[in-house]
């Protein structure tokens, strides 16, 4: 007689995990100075780690353990938990956001002058990258704004007084296309240097991420600028945070060519 094997089963072990979740980043209008000194470290919650057990395969195949040959499945961790938004994050936010207003102010603004003839004879090319820089700053503005209003915050609709005023200034006194991306060419430079030093004080993962995917955005707008005024494109070895905006009148561009 034969006698038939018999299959031994095994009981799957289940284990609940858990994550604390924080509050999702917001930001608040503010004043740029008052958010340099609100930068404290905050406490984290714990990661879920996986028990000896969980993280040690059976040797033995299981309900849930593929045959030899079968694709293996990779236990997952939970994400980890959102930061909550500090103090310097409201204000930086808020900042980062104005000057997005005013960016996509004065490009629209190019547009409209280069659509009235006030510029002289514009290249397509020139105007294909106002128009795409202008909606490079519109979705910054979207994004932080975005942020702003998931907070319960309301969304940041005007530049800084000082600088609206002075960019307005300059912008009277354009009168081709060289001259347009001359205050082009400033402004992303005072954008890009104020993401640079942002990106060291802001405190929240979600907010470092998002101005650190916006600063290398308006480097390019840099290079691009610079290529178009006849000048090299990429001049730097290391970004710096000399054009940073920390209050005031648009300040004088060291890379600016003198063709004005």
């Amino acid at each position: 007689m034969t006698t038939e094997p018999t299959e031994t089963t095994h009981q799957e072990e289940s284990g609940d995990k858990s994550v604390a979740r924080r509050g999702m980043f917001a930001v608040a209008a503010g004043g740029f100075a008052a958010a340099l000194a609100a930068c404290g470290g905050k406490d984290s919650q714990p990661e879920a780690v996986l028990s000896p057990a969980e993280a040690t395969p059976s040797r033995q195949p299981t309900k849930n353990t593929p045959e030899r040959g079968a694709p293996a499945t990779r236990t997952r961790r939970a994400p980890a938990a959102a930061a909550a938004p500090t103090e310097a994050d409201l204000m930086i936010g808020a900042l980062a956001a104005s000057l997005e207003v005013l960016a996509v102010n004065t490009y629209g603004a190019a547009l409209d002058a280069a659509g009235a003839g006030a510029l002289g004879e514009v290249p397509p090319a020139v105007a294909e990258y106002v128009t795409t820089a202008r909606a490079h700053h519109q979705a910054a503005l979207d994004a932080w704004n975005g942020a702003l209003t998931a907070g319960g915050n309301e969304a940041v609709t005007a530049p800084p007084a000082d600088l609206e005023a002075s960019v307005n200034e300059q912008f009277g006194m354009v009168t081709d296309v060289v001259g347009a991306a001359q205050l082009a060419l400033t402004l992303e430079q005072v954008a890009a240097g104020t993401y640079l030093f942002a990106i060291s004080k802001l405190e929240s993962p979600e907010a470092i991420a998002l101005a650190g995917s916006i600063f290398p955005i308006d480097r390019q707008h840099i290079s691009v600028l610079l290529f178009a005024l006849g000048m090299y494109p990429v001049p730097e070895t290391f970004a710096n945070t000399d054009m940073a905006f920390s209050g005031g009148a648009m300040p004088e561009s060291p890379m600016m060519p003198g063709t004005r």
